[in-house]
Order: C-alpha cells, then structure tokens, then sequence
C-alpha cells in the first residue's frame, strides 16, 4: 500500500511539472541576492575610485534635447585586443542645472561593505531572475557581472537598445533606453526576450522577474535625502537611517493576486496603489513611474548597511513579474510546498518612467528651494492629468459627508428545529432615510450616500447586476420613496455593487465563471479566524470571479441602471482588487485584468453617470470621480522613517475624496485632524441594527456603526471640519510640514491650516477652533 501511494504521488509531481513550472518555494528577499553567489566566477577586485570626468570620457552622448543628455558607454572605445567588455552604465543629465543622475553608482565596484555579488549588482542595468525547472532551482543573473553577461549596444530614435545575453541562463533580453522630452523611458517587450526551453536532456530555464536599473539614483552613505513610498497614505525612507535590523520593503504594487489563497492570515498592511515612488537630494528630485506592466510589479527598497542592501547604498526601484506564481502542496506534505509558475510568459511591455525634477520646477519655486515629497506629487499629478487623462471633479465651497449605508445581509435562523440562512434586513430602505433624514436635522450637509448590499442579490452574496429592490429592505415601493427624498434632499447617493467574490446563482457559476489559480484549482475567497490567523473550517467560502466576465457584466449592469433612470454607481472593492485567471482556456494576467476593470468603470461611466472608487488603484482613476477610504497610515513597516499623505497631495484639488470610516477608528478624533490637515473629507459607516443582531453575519465587523449612536457625533465633526475643507477644495497643497504635533498645509489659493494633534485644534486665516467646542458632552471622548 505505502509502495503504491509514492508511485501515485511521483506520477502526480510528474505531471505538475508538465503542466505548468513548479519550484521549490523561493528564497526569501532577503536571500535572493546571494542564492547564487559564486565569487570566483566574478571579476577581481582591484577597484581604483573614478571620478564623474573619468566616467564620461569612455562614454557617448546618445541623445539630447534642450531639458536632458542621455549617455551610454561607448563600445567604440573598447580594447578588443585585450577583450575589454563593455560596462553597464548610464548617465542622465539634468541641463537646467548639470545634476548627474546615474544609473548605477560609478564606483559600486569599490564598496567596502558588499559581497562580490551585490557589487556586480550595483552595477547592473538588468537583474534576472530565472527558474531551472527539473533541477528544481532558482538563479539569479546580473548583467553587471561581465564575465556572464554578453552586452550589445544598437542605436534606436533619441536612444539606445541594449541586448543583454544571460550565458547562465541562455536567456536574452532587449532593453530600449529612449530619451524623451522631460524623462527617460526604460522599456522591455516581454515578445522579444528569448528563454532556453531545454533540448534533450537539458532543464528548461524560465524567466521569472526582472529589474530595470535597481541602483538608479542610488544614494551612498554619506548622502542626504529620502525615498518617497506610496505604501497606503504614503510614507518616508530616509538615507542611511540604521534600521539594519528591519525587513527590506518588498510589496506588490496593487496588493497580491487574490487568486493565490495563502494558508495562514498574513500581516494587515496597507496596499500600494500608485505605481510610483520618489528620490528626494535637495535640490534635485526623480519621480520614477511604473508606466506599463505594472499589473505585475513590486516595488523594493532598502538602506545602506549590512542587514539591509548589505552595501554602501540605499536603492529603490521596480521588480517585474514575468510569470505568475503560486504554491502547490504535494499529498499530504504541508511544510515544503512548491512554487508553480506560469508556463507561457505574457505579451506585454514593462516601462519605466524616470522624470529628474530640479527647483526650477517645485510647486513653491523660490530660488533655492529644497525638493521634497509634495514636489514628487505635483509631478505625478500632472502625469495622471496630462497622460491618464484623470478627470478634474473637484467644485469650489464643497466639503461632503460621506455615509455608508449597508441593507441586508444572510443570518441564520432557526424554522421548525433547522439552521436555515436567510436574508436579513439590517437597515430597511424606510430606516436608510430615516438615517439620512437625521443628519440633517443635525446639520449635516452635502450627503453623499453609498447604499451596501441594497438588492436581493447583494445581500446574498451572488453577482449583483439587474438593480432591483429587495423584498426583504422593503421592495419597490420602499426604494422609491427613498430616492425621491435623497433627490429632493440635494443627496448624491450611490448604489453599490461589488462583484469579486460571490456565490453561485443569478447567472454566475462557481464551475464555469470562477478565476483559476496558477497551481490549476478554483479561486476562493477564504475567511480567517481572528485569533489564530487560519481558515474557517466550517464556513462556506465564496468564488473569485472570473476577470474576463467583468466587460458583460457590467454592460449588463449599466443597461439595467440606465433603464432605472439611476445617475450614479459604486463599484465597491472592484476598484481595488486586481487579480487574475490563470486557466488554460483563459490565461489572463493581472496587467490584462486591469484593462478589463478599467473598461468596466469607462463603460459605467458613460452609460450611467458619476462613479464613486473605494481606495483605487490608479489605473481606475480617469474612469472615478469620487474617492471613499483613501488611508491616512501607511502600513507603518519598520523601515520607515514617518508617514506622508502622498495620495491626498496628488489628488487633492483635482477630485474629492474621504477618509475611511471615521467610527471605525481606533483614534476617531486623530484621524479627523489628519483629515484636516490634508484635506480629506470625512466618512461614517451606519446601519440601523442593533450591535447584538450583527452577531454571526458578515455584517459583525460593523459592530460600531448602530446609527443611533452616531448620527449627532458624525454632524458635529462635520460641521467643525466643513468650512475649512470648503474653503480649498479645488485648490492644490503646495505645502505640508510635519513637526512634532503640528502640521501646517499650505493651499495654492493661499490658504494656511495649521493641526494641532494634541490640542485637537486648527487654525485657518488667524483664527483658532478646538474640537471640543464642536462635540458635545457624551456624544464623543477627547484625550
């Protein structure tokens, strides 16, 4: 029996292996860059330091324009007799002022900190990350190791492509460097690189990821300056901070594939949702875009020492999947998983935008003024308006209050002995407005309303799309009457759906239309115990939809809202989620996902009006024109050094936006300070049940939302905050100071706010308000 039983586990590892790539599980980030450490293979070390005049005389002016010169090493200069090999090394010049930006430092070989290895990293313009597949391995390739690495140089219109030939690996990669107006574009179509694919008894070798000048703009020890990280709110890595001790930053742009079930809870972070970041030295400054393939992309950075970049310097940059991955558990071993990967590479472009920024173009130009992060926002700003096309919603004197309002949900009774789940109503449509109809009376004004699980098919839990009313909130009649009064109330109000994860029925099913993991199972939606971090064992677990029935869907959504005379949708966490299907009649990337969403929002919003993004990812912004849920935290990772409202600075201005629910906080009255300081609007979750009705449904997270509690708090807090949010609301922040317990925000408008964090107070034009005037006794508790 046991003979048996391995036979059939070989002959299942054995298909694995055909059906798709599958690895050991992969080194930890920390790891990687030594996994394959040979030091003898590389080149001796006998360094001698240059300097940027010695640099430039064995390079080429490649392309120049009245902004930048961009210059490559020239191969014309190479001694052939002595095979000389050609370095890996870029210069970016900055006309205005003459600030070098490099792409690799230009003596990386000379750290007296780094291994072999990561010198010959430093000084790569491309590392690869390839996977053996029979020998069941990981390798890493680094173009700056010029003993494995053929370099061939061919010009193209304002640049060069450079083919970089991996002999470890057999694996060949075009990379174009093109000189545009105002940045460099660094771009790689995965169509063009070539993999060794085995021949007889050779393993094939597959490219798993890929980065583009990992040490572009990278800072040495003695230098000053920061990374700017757009990790939740957004966040600072100052150069050299001695945080040695702390993990390197490594997270996935758009969050990780939903697809890829874990089997433990991980940690609760917030997500990246602007493929960007910024370098801030003074006065010069780079914003570095992810401008395509960033469906597959994570964002890195570390400091100088050893536990961190393990070098000299301090790096940030961009990390390109090229395959998907995942993890398989062979029969009964759960301890050592493998890793599968995807077996075709996906046809894409991966480009890299590097915009080098000087005083000359800060937002508070005033001579010699130092750049910071509002200067990176303000670029990436006019790159979302100019490139994007985001649209510009934001209305002068306006300052909303955002309500959540959640309907029904699925709760079991008991009928004649049985445990039958049924839909249950948690705020009926006559409770929502009396909800709406209590803040106003309390002085809340300029309601925007979204209404949760408000049909049949939302409360449980199936993909919602035909815009009926649901029987159990109170029917047809209920709802319109409620509309009518949100209408005649001057109230925005917008009906959700959120169709990720579902049940089976209302047309969709969970063995035809649910997304399929790398690994080959179905996509579930998997629910934590909170204590132990692991599965439900008893609880029902939902479906991922399928990205690619995301376009009929929602014509069939907007259809049905048109013909309802509705005038605005939210989208709910569709506008956040991104995920793949990776089945072998589908194969959709996450970068191929994300036009199908994007799609799905620009087809709502032509047919059906103004749509509302919970948290967005980027490439939903020129399809939104309200924002709920933007953070005011980062994940508050070890290695940073302070939190920023990165996100706030870009958008504010150009489109409205609220914080996350304000009665959900841990901290109410902080994060209403935060929100005043960066011009967020406030928003509030309601439901009309009892907290005690809420046990054991979905509904339980929502323990602090009873309405009854809330109504009053959430018009006080607003009416301290609305005339100040008012009075800058389409107006950018060309300024945000953090000191201590104050933070100033300046306005292009010229308005001045400046927080007080422990006061609890805020000061505007030379006039001061606390809250505490505002909340009245036993409706709130200041610290």
């Amino acid at each position: 029996m046991q003979k048996k039983r391995h036979i059939l586990c070989s002959m299942l590892a054995a298909l694995l292996l055909f059906q798709t790539a599958a690895l050991p599980a992969a080194a930890t980030p920390e790891t990687e860059l030594s996994a394959d450490a040979d030091a003898d293979s590389l080149e001796e070390d006998s360094w001698v330091n240059r300097s940027e005049q010695d640099v430039f005389a064995r390079m080429r002016k490649v392309a120049e324009n009245d902004r930048l010169e961009f210059w490559a090493w020239d191969d014309a200069q190479l001694d052939t007799e002595n095979d000389e090999k050609p370095e890996d090394l870029f210069a970016l010049v900055n006309k205005t002022n003459g600030y070098i930006w490099w792409s690799s430092p230009i003596n990386a070989g000379g750290d007296s900190i780094a291994s072999p290895v990561l010198r010959s990293e430093l000084r790569s313009g491309v590392v690869l990350t390839a996977a053996q597949i029979l020998k069941r391995s990981v390798t890493n390739a680094r173009s700056g190791d010029t003993l494995k690495t053929a370099i061939t140089f061919d010009d193209i219109p304002n640049g060069v492509k450079v083919t970089y030939f991996f002999r470890k690996t057999g694996i060949r990669i075009p990379v174009s460097y093109v000189l545009e107006r105002d940045y460099l574009s660094v771009s790689i179509d995965t169509a063009d690189i070539t993999e060794k694919h085995g021949v007889s008894d050779e393993s094939p070798v597959l490219a798993q990821s890929v980065s583009m000048l990992n040490a572009f703009g990278a800072a040495d020890s003695q230098e000053n300056g920061y990374f700017v990280i757009p990790d939740g709110c957004g966040a600072v890595i100052h150069f050299n901070n001695q945080k040695c001790s702390a993990k390197t930053y490594r997270q996935m742009i758009y969050d990780t594939d939903t697809t890829a079930v874990p089997k433990t809870k991980g940690p609760v972070v917030e997500g990246v949702s602007l493929p960007m970041y910024g370098i801030c030295k003074g006065e010069n400054a780079m914003l570095a875009v992810a401008a395509e393939g960033d469906g597959n992309c994570m964002l890195c950075a570390d400091v100088s020492g050893t536990g961190q970049s393990n070098t000299e310097y301090n790096r940030c940059y961009f990390k390109f999947e090229l395959r998907s991955a995942d993890q398989y558990y062979l029969g009964g071993d759960q301890l050592n998983p493998l890793d599968v990967y995807e077996q075709n590479l996906t046809h894409r472009k991966l480009q890299v935008r590097y915009y080098p920024l000087t005083a000359s173009d800060a937002v508070n130009a005033d001579g010699g003024k130092q750049l910071d992060y509002v200067d990176i926002a303000a670029r990436y700003r006019q790159y979302l308006l100019e490139e994007k096309q985001i649209p510009k919603t934001a209305a002068a004197n306006q300052a909303q209050l955002y309500i959540d309002l959640y309907g029904g949900c699925m709760k079991q009774r008991n009928i004649l002995g049985f445990p039958v789940f049924m839909k249950t109503a948690m705020t009926s449509y006559s409770e929502m407005q009396d909800i709406l109809q209590g803040l106003l009376d309390a002085g809340a004004e300029n309601l925007t309303v979204s209404m949760n699980r408000w049909t049949d098919a939302g409360i449980s839990g199936k993909v919602d799309w035909k815009a009926k009313a649901s029987g159990t909130l109170g029917g047809a009649s209920d709802l319109k009457r409620l509309i009518a009064f949100m209408d005649q109330s001057g109230i925005a109000w917008y009906p959700t759906v959120s169709n990720t994860a579902y049940y089976s029925g209302n047309g969709y099913w969970a063995l035809s239309d649910t997304a399929v993991r790398v690994s080959g199972s179905f996509a579930r939606i998997v629910d934590y115990e909170r204590a132990y971090g692991i599965p439900y064992g008893d609880k029902k677990t939902m479906s991922l939809l399928s990205p690619n029935a995301f376009l009929s869907l929602y014509q069939k959504l907007a259809d049905n809202y048109a013909d309802a005379g509705y005038q605005r949708v939210s989208v709910g966490g569709l506008s956040a989620a991104l995920y793949g299907d990776y089945g072998k009649k589908s194969g959709t990337s996450r970068d191929q996902a994300k036009e199908y969403v994007a799609d799905s929002l620009k087809l709502l919003r032509s047919k059906v009006g103004s749509v509302l993004s919970e948290d967005p990812n980027a490439y939903v912004l020129p399809y939104t024109d309200t924002i709920t849920d933007m953070p005011l935290y980062s994940s508050g990772f070890n290695l940073f050094d302070g939190d920023i409202p990165l996100y706030q600075l870009v958008m504010h201005g150009v489109m409205p936006y609220s914080t996350k629910a304000v009665n959900g906080s841990a901290d109410a009255e902080r994060l209403v300070m935060l929100a005043l300081a960066s011009g967020s609007n406030l928003r509030f979750d309601m439901l009309s049940a009892e907290t005690s009705e809420l046990k054991d449904t979905d509904f339980d997270v929502y323990y602090y939302a009873n309405a009854d509690d809330w109504i009053e708090n959430a018009a006080q807090y607003y009416q301290f905050t609305k005339d100040i949010l008012a009075q800058v609301s389409d107006s950018e922040i060309i300024s945000y100071v953090h000191e201590g317990d104050r933070i100033a925000t300046t306005y292009a408008n010229g308005t001045e706010t400046v927080v007080d964090l422990n006061e609890f107070a805020v000061t505007m034009n030379g006039q001061t308000r606390y809250l505490k005037d505002y909340i009245k006794e036993g409706t709130a508790t200041l610290k």
